[in-house]
């Protein structure tokens, strides 16, 4: 493998994991919101605008590159967003694990690509 294609597969391994976390963290906002764990609604709302802010920085750093999985990235904050909007009774957990598995396959595929071309 050459040097350059180690150095892409190592940024887009890093920028698909920071996309991961800021994901992770941004849905157990969601799910502290709705549980009522935060003192107030400003408290709330703080919390949420700024794991977004992380969340969107992260999908943000994607975009800029031609390739990759934008499609399933895109459906990961999609989710995200429902999340947020929604009480406890009716967040929709499976279907956000759904979008963040597919985002998963397709960041794996988009990294054994990188491989591939650089052998």
């Amino acid at each position: 493998m050459s040097a350059t294609a180690s150095a892409l597969y190592l940024a887009r391994q890093d920028t698909y994991a920071r996309f991961l976390s800021a994901a992770d963290s941004e849905s157990s906002v969601c799910w502290r919101k709705a549980d009522g764990q935060y003192s107030s609604n400003d408290a709330a709302r703080a919390a949420q605008d700024a794991a977004y802010a992380v969340t969107r920085d992260a999908y943000n750093r994607m975009l800029v590159e031609p390739s990759g999985p934008h499609k399933e990235a895109q459906a990961v904050v999609e989710q995200i967003r429902l999340l947020g909007r929604a009480g406890a009774d009716d967040q929709d957990w499976l279907s956000f694990k759904k979008a963040r598995e597919s985002f998963v396959d397709a960041a794996r595929e988009c990294l054994r690509e990188t491989l591939a071309d650089g052998a």
